[in-house]
């Protein structure tokens, strides 16, 4: 499901292919602890923070490079456009599943080699 750039409504898409779930901010002591944490490390009030979208995907599924920010009206009410977004990894796997920072410039810190997922060798990518 993505929002739709005119409605601000969640639709069925191609560029988003996993499921997920918005968890109520402050619903338990862990969320509480979780959201505390966030706005401390991103030095946001935890009031500025949106709801924690939990995010599952099988094999395969995907979010194609996109914005994290809204061309509809109904979600900028809500708040405006976000200014960060943070990334938690709540698994591991031994292969796959990295985000990809398509316009991210920046210099690495080591050749790229056979090692590399083909995903990293395009980008700056980031393996849970």
């Amino acid at each position: 499901m993505v929002a739709d750039n005119e409605s601000g409504d969640s639709i069925e898409g191609e560029v988003r292919t996993s499921s997920g779930m918005f968890l109520q901010k402050a619903r338990d002591e862990v969320v509480a602890d979780i959201e505390a944490r966030i706005a401390a490390w991103t030095f946001l009030p935890a009031e500025n923070v949106e709801s924690m979208q939990i995010i599952h995907y099988e094999n395969g599924q995907k979010y194609e490079p996109h914005f994290d920010y809204f061309h509809d009206k109904a979600n900028q009410e809500l708040g405006g456009h976000r200014i960060a977004t943070v990334l938690m990894y709540l698994s591991d796997v031994e292969s796959g599943g990295e985000t990809v920072f398509p316009n991210a410039e920046g210099k690495l810190s080591q050749p790229k080699d056979d090692s590399w997922s083909d995903c990293a060798k395009k980008w700056i990518c980031r393996a849970p």
